[in-house]
């Protein structure tokens, strides 16, 4: 009896183990940090765009969601200014906003890439500095684009980017805030 009651102790101190030693549910995890951002479906959305997502911990899921941040800058610009590039306006207010924007972005992507390098040296001070940079760059872009007369439609485009590109950054930065704190 005594021998039974240790077989099933140690039985059952062998599973507690094993279960304490088992990969975490990633996905799971995704799910969780994306509940602490403040756009939860946004977060989900745009990092199940990559596959490692379903595997990654808190500081890969942060990373991965630069990489989205910029990439849908990056889609929504070619977008715009690839139309912008087949016509032609006379409206000096639309091509200047255009132009202006379209270097806004590209410095916003920019500030992505050094984001990156930051996230990857856990460098979280200037991961705020950075994100904060490209919002703001995103956001003259929205300026550049005020009184312009033509174009409602790729201005309404960029400005639909800005507010998406804003809540982006917002996730990068709570993701980073969770790395920061080691959480998972």
């Amino acid at each position: 009896m005594a021998s039974m009651f240790c077989f099933v102790a140690f039985l059952s101190l062998s599973i507690s183990i094993c279960a304490a030693q088992a990969p975490w549910n990633a996905s799971q995890s995704l799910t969780t940090a994306c509940n602490q951002t403040p756009s939860p479906d946004l977060c989900v959305k745009h990092l199940l765009k990559f596959n490692e997502s379903l595997t990654a911990d808190i500081h890969l899921l942060t990373g991965l969601m630069v990489r989205a941040a910029a990439q849908y800058a990056k889609e929504t610009a070619d977008n715009v200014f690839g139309e912008q590039h087949d016509e032609s306006s006379a409206d000096p207010v639309y091509e200047t906003c255009l132009h202006d924007c379209s270097e806004s972005v590209e410095d916003a992507i920019q500030q992505l890439d050094d984001t990156t390098k930051a996230v990857d040296m856990r460098a979280f001070k200037d991961v705020e500095d950075w994100v904060a940079a490209a919002v703001a760059d995103a956001s003259t872009c929205n300026e550049s684009c005020k009184g312009a007369n033509n174009g409602e439609t790729e201005i309404k485009q960029l400005n639909d980017m800005t507010v998406e590109f804003t809540e982006l950054c917002k996730v990068i930065l709570a993701l980073s805030k969770l790395d920061a704190q080691g959480q998972h």
